[in-house]
C-alpha cells in the first residue's frame, strides 16, 4: 500500500511521523458523524470532513477533484479522498458520470463509499441480512425499529457508532457476502439497479491496513 512513511522520507534525519489523511466529502450528516469515528491519530489516521456544498454525486465528486488539485494529497503516504453518497435516482440521475470521474482520479487517491438505497443499509447489516428492493425511507424505518430498545429517540443525526461497534465484524462479513452475491447478478454493483449494496467494507479494510503499517 504505502511505499514511504509520512514525515520520515529524509534519510539520517529523525522527523515526527504525520498522520495519514483521509478526507471525507459526504452528502449528509449521518455519514460524517459515523465515519469520523475511524480517526485514530495514535495509529496515524486523521479523518478530515470537507463540506462539498453539494448533495448530488456528480457535484460531490467534482468538488473532491478540485480540492485534490489544490491540496497536498499524497497517495504514496496513504492519503485518500472518499466521496460518500447514496444511489437515489432522483438526485443522482447521472450517477455513472460520478463513478467515471472517480475512476479517472483513483490513481490520485480518489475513491467512494457507495450505498444503495442509503447509508443506513450498513447499519442494518449489524443486525440482519440486507433486505432487497427497499427504498431509502423504508430502510430508515427498519433501522429505527432495530434500534428502538437502545436508541428510542434515534434520528439521522444520532451517533450510533458506540451502539454498533461490537457488531462490526458481523456487519463486515455480511457486507462482503452481499458484495459477492450481487456481483453474480449485476454487471456493475455501483449502480441504481444493485439494491441493496454497500462497499463501506473497502474503506474499513483500508483503515485497518494503515493501522497495521504504523508502528
Amino acid at each position: 500500500m504505502r511505499t514511504r512513511i509520512r514525515g520520515k522520507e529524509q534519510k539520517g534525519k529523525k522527523t515526527k511521523e504525520k498522520p495519514c489523511k483521509i478526507y471525507l466529502f459526504t452528502e449528509g450528516d449521518t455519514e460524517e458523524i459515523y465515519l469520523k469515528h475511524y480517526e485514530n491519530k495514535k495509529k496515524g489516521i486523521e479523518i478530515i470532513p470537507v463540506d462539498p456544498k453539494h448533495t448530488d454525486a456528480v457535484g460531490i465528486v467534482k468538488t473532491a477533484k478540485d480540492y485534490m488539485n489544490c491540496h497536498d494529497i499524497d497517495v504514496e503516504l496513504g492519503d485518500r479522498c472518499y466521496c460518500v453518497f447514496d444511489s437515489d435516482p432522483k438526485s443522482n440521475p447521472n450517477i455513472n458520470e460520478a463513478f467515471d470521474l472517480i475512476r479517472g482520479y483513483s490513481h490520485k487517491g480518489l475513491a467512494c463509499i457507495f450505498s444503495n438505497p442509503s447509508f443506513e443499509i450498513w447499519f442494518i447489516l449489524h443486525y440482519m441480512k440486507a433486505p432487497y428492493g427497499k427504498n431509502a425511507s423504508e430502510i430508515k424505518k427498519i433501522i429505527k425499529e432495530l434500534l428502538k430498545d437502545v436508541e428510542p429517540d434515534y434520528k439521522e443525526t444520532t451517533d450510533i457508532f458506540p451502539v454498533l461497534f461490537d457488531k462490526q465484524e458481523k456487519a463486515l462479513h455480511e457486507a462482503m457476502l452481499l458484495h459477492k452475491s450481487q456481483e453474480k447478478v449485476h454487471e456493475n454493483v455501483l449502480s441504481h439497479e444493485c439494491n441493496p449494496y454497500t462497499n463501506i467494507f473497502e474503506f474499513i479494510n483500508y483503515i485497518r491496513e494503515v493501522k497495521k503499517e504504523i508502528k
